[in-house]
């Protein structure tokens, strides 16, 4: 057990150099995997016959040894850096607390003990005075516990995650990469296959290619989150180097600018720099999300962050959770708006963080996972925007993210709200529309158009389930209806509005937006505490579509 001591003392430094250690040695098996399998093809390509055959098995059981190894090096590297991560989160809290105790007026001693300072209070303190004092103890030692608890916690499950580390074994996997479903598949059909598998055969296909384990909807997150931690190293080193190597190439070469002999040099120039211009977008969203992975303000979120789906190419995509959807109680899918990207995604992430800390501080006996869903293209522009290919492109996957929620959740269904905010309330609204969501709300924040005409006309939900917010400020309530259908603040649409604040487009996530509790209250279930606000008149008929 974690004592107060013990994580006063507590660094996560020395845990990430374990993992770094790890990682480092999961790449170099994987690597020798990889060369005796070369090795091994070449040599059967050459030798015919009995023997050969013998050899090339007795290679390949090599090769498989190598592979499990790889993935046990690299499992021990997600447990170890996510131990680091939750004792850092956990001492920073425990820290906060102590630093608090002076306020009580107080302190706490080596043990933790919360002890009030009797004579700061005075000769005759008020009962008033005595009663705060208790209050503001209480608290700390609240906090105290918390930490505690969060550290043992982090500490138990990375003890019975090592104890689950599959011993390496020669034989080829019962289940073959070939067999994995394609990225697309039925989300249950996918859980079905995945429960179907050994813990040696799910071990293997990881270490065999993690990034198509880390992208099927129907894996459980947490699996997810280890493949892709795994696969985004792995792409990050690889990427790194062949754009260094690059990068020497085309600045060794003479373009030829103005000399007509040298076209053939200046094309190959021109389409080298292209391609140098594409691993350096690739690097920059790949190190931005190791950078998230790693962050340490929270913005008053005490989860992990989980990383569910990623992919590198031109803006990028990312799915990364607060908390772990699979065994939370609550939900919320926030798909963010125009000119998101990977690489500036920092703001997006603190959305999903405030929401999931204002969900837990208005409901603190049930838990919240907060998802930011960046699985689309989201246009770049206004005249982007103004096109519905963005969203029509996105509602196949993000109906089968959700679908894949409903598929690996644990226990009880949780309650399940998808929000989006601007050109993201538009892909939601969208989505929904089409049906096949399974969703229990659906939030519509600074919309420049629902895609329907009515709050009634999302299968699966009625309209009492159909929410918007706007703030008085906000330019987006000079798009007009037939851009993207009606605007779900108007009183025609017949859902429901709740105050989104005074602010602008962006504020709705500020401190003080009145937003903030009112989300929280709906991904909570708590609907009775959500105020109505006054709608549009709708001075546009709606669009039909």
């Amino acid at each position: 057990m974690v004592t107060f001591a013990q994580l006063r003392q507590a660094s996560g430094e020395t845990l990430r150099g374990a993992a770094d250690g790890a990682r480092k040695m999961a790449r170099e098996f994987e690597q020798h995997g990889g060369d005796t399998d070369t090795y091994r093809r070449s040599m059967t390509a050459a030798w015919e016959g009995a023997d050969s055959a013998a050899a090339g098995e007795r290679l390949s059981g090599i090769a498989n040894r190598y592979r499990g190894v790889a993935g046990s090096f690299a499992k021990l590297d997600s447990i170890a850096s996510t131990l680091a991560q939750n004792i850092d989160r956990s001492r920073s809290l425990l820290e906060s607390a102590v630093s608090s105790a002076p306020g009580i007026p107080g302190s706490v001693d080596a043990q933790g003990t919360v002890h009030i300072d009797q004579a700061a209070l005075g000769s005759s303190p008020s009962a008033a005075t005595v009663a705060m004092a208790r209050q503001r103890a209480e608290q700390v030692a609240g906090q105290i516990r918390q930490a505690l608890t969060l550290a043992n916690n982090a500490d138990s499950q990375a003890r019975q995650q090592l104890g689950t580390l599959a011993p390496v074994s020669g034989a080829a996997p019962a289940s073959p990469a070939g067999s994995v479903p394609a990225r697309g598949t039925d989300p249950a059909a996918v859980k079905k296959w995945w429960d179907g598998l050994s813990a040696a055969q799910r071990e293997d296909l990881i270490a065999a290619d993690p990034k198509q384990i880390g992208g099927l909807d129907g894996v459980p997150v947490a699996v997810r989150d280890r493949a892709n931690r795994l696969a985004l190293s792995s792409e990050l080193d690889d990427v790194t180097a062949r754009r260094d190597a690059l990068k020497q190439r085309v600045d060794g070469m003479n373009p030829g600018i103005g000399d007509r002999g040298d076209f053939p040099q200046r094309a190959e120039y021109s389409k080298l720099s292209g391609e140098l211009r594409d691993l350096d977008q690739r690097a920059d969203n790949l190190q931005t999300v190791r950078d998230q992975l790693s962050r340490t303000d929270m913005q008053g979120s005490t989860e992990k962050l989980y990383l569910v789906d990623y992919d590198s190419a031109a803006d990028g995509k990312l799915v990364m959770s607060v908390g772990n959807p699979d065994t939370a109680n609550n939900v919320v899918t926030y798909v963010p708006g125009m000119t998101t990207d990977v690489e500036h995604i920092g703001a997006n992430i603190d959305r999903s963080l405030r929401m999931q800390a204002d969900a837990v501080a208005a409901n603190p006996n049930a838990s919240t996972a907060s998802v930011m869903w960046l699985g689309y293209d989201a246009p770049d522009g206004v005249l982007g925007a103004a096109g519905d290919g963005s969203y029509e492109h996105a509602q196949p996957d993000l109906r089968s993210f959700q679908e894949g929620l409903r598929a690996t959740h644990q226990g009880a269904p949780s309650l399940n709200t998808l929000l989006g905010h601007s050109y993201g309330s538009t892909t939601v609204g969208y989505a929904a529309s089409q049906g096949g969501l399974g969703i229990d709300n659906l939030v519509m924040v600074a919309s420049p158009g629902s895609t329907v005409d009515n709050a009634g006309d999302f299968p699966g939900l009625t309209a009492d389930h159909v929410w918007a917010a706007r703030g008085s400020d906000d330019i987006i309530q000079y798009v007009p209806e037939f851009v993207h259908g009606n605007d779900p603040v108007d009183a025609d649409f017949g859902g429901r509005v709740f105050p989104g604040g005074d602010g602008g487009h962006s504020s709705y996530w500020d401190p003080g937006n009145p937003a903030r509790g009112n989300i929280a209250n709906i991904v909570t279930g708590q609907y009775d505490r959500v105020p109505p606000a006054m709608q549009d008149p709708g001075l546009f008929a709606p669009v039909h579509r």
